[in-house]
């Protein structure tokens, strides 16, 4: 065992260490409980996870704030820039994450208009994936031999039968009511505007990969402890059973402190 001794003399430093000790026991009382939360996987059907994810037993300081995961039904699901994804997969050796829109579960209609966007300081696109535009609300009159790609009839404001059409790339409206584009694997295939095929394309889901420096908690991780984030700074910290949080990582097992 490797031991710190003091020897005790009239010097007010080893009584400023002393008090330093004390001070920090409510800190490491509540790093120990979040050491424990911590370590817990959030698990949901066939999804189990840990860092960098949070959620259901791991509070938001076991994790990004972007990456808050829910369990519903056994299902895994998670909120990115104000769209629903169902979580389907998660290939922690490649961070990257495989979800599907909620809202096109059901068919190409969805109750909202929102883009699939991403915060680029916490995700990657995947390459491999193109955008198609969903066009809405459109007053279209197909020209005899040359249909529209995709076409669609969808209920906008009320009023049944308003015409969309998709499109490829990520496009605004035009003169028409609102549109959204969502990432789907890119392929050449004809098939890519067939409608019912697309929306099975859709429920499949689409790859984005997450952002985070790996190395600080990998050394966390060897030194027994459970990466984590400081929720003031925004950083990724180490925490650690019975021990003050803040460092990168743990202390060596067996360490103590004798004073004489």
């Amino acid at each position: 065992m490797n031991c710190l001794v003091f020897s005790l003399s009239p010097s007010p430093s080893v009584f400023v260490i002393v008090l330093l000790l004390f001070v920090q026991v409510p800190s490491s009382a509540s790093n120990s409980s979040l050491f424990t939360d911590c370590s817990n996987q959030f698990v949901c059907g066939d999804i189990s996870t840990g860092f960098p994810f949070w959620g259901a037993g791991r509070p938001s300081a076991c994790g990004i704030p972007e990456l808050e995961l829910k369990c519903e039904n056994d299902i895994a699901r998670m909120s990115i820039n104000q769209v629903a994804y169902r979580v389907l997969e998660i290939k922690h050796e490649f961070k990257i994450l495989r979800i599907a829109r909620e809202d096109y579960s059901a068919g190409l209609c969805p109750p909202q208009l929102e883009n699939s966007t991403f915060n680029p300081k916490v995700f990657d696109p995947v390459i491999g994936y193109t955008n198609l535009t969903f066009i809405y609300g459109c007053v279209v009159t197909p020209i005899v031999g040359i249909p529209l790609p995709g076409l669609f009839t969808c209920k906008i404001n009320d009023t049944d039968g308003q015409n969309g059409y998709i499109q490829g790339g990520a496009a605004g409206p035009g003169d028409c009511y609102g549109s959204v584009f969502v990432p789907v694997p890119f392929t050449n295939s004809p098939l890519i505007w067939n409608v019912t095929d697309l929306e099975e394309l859709l429920k499949e889901g689409f790859e984005v990969r997450w952002k985070f420096d790996s190395a600080a908690c990998e050394e966390c991780n060897r030194s027994s402890g459970v990466c984590g984030i400081n929720n003031v700074t925004n950083q990724t910290t180490c925490y650690c059973p019975d021990q003050s949080s803040g460092s990168k990582t743990c202390a060596l097992p067996g360490m103590c402190l004798n004073f004489s």
